[in-house]
């Protein structure tokens, strides 16, 4: 089972082992944080509709990860054809 730990543990463990303060690993935890949010959020808008595919492109900086949702989108569709295709 995997071993809960408190922010403080991870905190401390990560000043420990990097040498960085308190204040470094904070702001880099923000700027990840933001950032994931951030993408998830161009994803939920161009999955919706809200945002069309080249802006979504130019806002996450590459066409990859828009790819692969592509595909992704594409493969549940086609599974979903096929399974109803047997009713």
């Amino acid at each position: 089972m995997a071993t809960t730990h408190s922010l403080r543990d991870k905190l401390d463990y990560l000043v420990r082992t990097t040498g960085r303060s308190e204040t470094e690993i904070f702001a880099e935890a923000i700027e990840e944080g933001l950032t994931s949010i951030y993408r998830k959020q161009i994803l939920d808008a161009y999955l919706s509709g809200d945002m069309d595919r080249q802006q979504a492109i130019a806002e996450l900086g590459g066409a990859e990860i828009i790819d692969e949702l592509d595909y992704a989108l594409q493969s549940v569709e086609k599974d979903v054809k096929w399974g109803l295709s047997y009713e």
